[in-house]
């Protein structure tokens, strides 16, 4: 049984409400009030950040969970331990054991991703959970846990309809994660978080430059936290984003060490973030003519991930395939990808929020080709030894791409 085939349409409603999980977690004795527990949320990053952050706490001796969303080929991926997907049988139990709860409270999709992940943690006796926000961070329905660190990758424009239309606003969201009394971790400069973060009387903020700091050169990086100092920590995925989701996750284990008495190992720490890999994030697929597939899927995550490919492969030429959710801001994200690119091919994803060649017919220099395998096959075609390939617009997009190469 696939969790989503009980919603159908219902797999992206959002209902602003904490009290319809707490009432079915309080049904099933609370789980999540029974391991401690780190709340990431942001923008951008937060999966990456999770991931990064996970592998840091494992290297140390931990028994993880790990809840991210969305999953990029199996739903399965979503609840793991040890960095291992539930399996597929154990997930069906769970299913069928919440089934009714879903009904009697009406939950979301997530909502119920989330019952099964802090059931399953408990289950597995973890010792630390890492939880990514769905979406915003004040009525997710991960923010049902008091979490030992908050975490807030960044703020940019996206879901503007659910979280406000100013960074201020979105911020505002974000940092529903927090407690006042518990440190929060932001992996950016922006004042629009920190300002707010301040004003709420959160006692240990822990920012980028302040808090925390770090230098890149040459793919690593330079790490500086409280005087502590790690050098030539390098990531296996391209891009100076990495590096700095790497830099949030590493100052949110610095602290939950501290708060827990563990010891710090340098070379684990080098080891865990060097060896944690996220695929759809500026994922190789082949080497020459390079292929990347890079699950970005808003603005400013679009905007840079066109500028890490043009800094890797200078004075190459771009062929951009392209994909998206109707609902995000294609137009803005298109007109990125048009700037930077030689040529564009847009294609359809499996899904009725996908963009389609009614969306596209208005650009008239980029083609579309409803079939992904067509698409990127025209795209490889087209490419010579002076060539690149992008593809991107959206992690569901990377999905489908690696699910067919698997």
């Amino acid at each position: 049984m696939k969790l989503y085939r009980l919603f159908n349409r219902k797999v992206f409603h959002i209902q602003p409400d904490l009290e319809r999980i707490k009432k079915a977690l309080e049904e099933i004795g609370e789980p999540q009030k029974e391991f401690p527990s780190i709340l990431i949320s942001g923008t951008n990053g937060k999966g990456s950040t999770a991931v990064y952050l996970e592998s840091l706490l494992r290297y140390h001796g931990l028994k993880t969970g790990l809840f991210t969303s969305p999953h990029i080929m199996e739903e399965n991926e979503r609840w793991q331990v040890n960095r291992k997907s539930i399996e597929v049988d154990k997930l069906d139990r769970y299913i069928k054991e919440i089934e009714d709860l879903i009904k009697r409270y009406d939950l979301t999709y997530f909502e119920a991703s989330a019952v099964i992940a802090f059931r399953y943690f408990l289950d597995e006796n973890v010792d630390i959970a890492v939880l990514e926000v769905g979406l915003g961070g004040r009525w997710d329905a991960t923010n049902v846990v008091y979490p030992e660190i908050s975490v807030i990758t960044n703020v940019s424009l996206d879901h503007t309809d659910l979280l406000g239309n100013s960074l201020m606003e979105i911020a505002r969201e974000k940092l529903g994660i927090t407690r006042k009394d518990r440190p929060v971790v932001i992996g950016t400069d922006q004042m629009e978080i920190i300002s707010q973060a301040v004003m709420k009387g959160i006692k240990e903020i822990y920012h980028y430059p302040i808090g925390f700091t770090y230098q890149i050169k040459d793919r690593s990086m330079d790490y500086i936290f409280k005087g502590k100092e790690i050098r030539d920590i390098r990531t296996s995925i391209l891009g100076d984003r990495q590096l700095s989701n790497a830099a949030t996750a590493l100052t949110a284990f610095l602290l939950y060490s501290e708060r827990k008495g563990i010891k710090v190992d340098d070379e684990k720490v080098k080891k865990a973030i060097s060896g944690s890999f996220i695929p759809g994030r500026m994922q190789i697929l082949k080497e020459e003519p390079p292929v990347i597939v890079d699950g970005a899927h808003n603005l400013d995550a679009v905007s840079k991930t066109v500028e890490e490919v043009k800094r890797l492969y200078p004075g190459r030429k771009i062929i951009t395939v392209f994909s998206c959710m109707k609902d995000k801001d294609y137009k803005s994200i298109i007109h990125i990808i048009r700037s930077s690119s030689d040529r564009v091919i847009a294609t359809k994803l499996p899904f009725s929020r996908s963009i389609t060649e009614d969306e596209i017919s208005q650009f008239k220099d980029i083609d579309f080709i409803p079939d992904i395998d067509g698409a990127l096959k025209k795209a490889i075609e087209e490419a010579d030894s002076k060539s690149v390939v992008l593809i991107t617009g959206s992690l569901y997009l990377a999905g489908e791409i690696l699910k067919k190469i698997k």
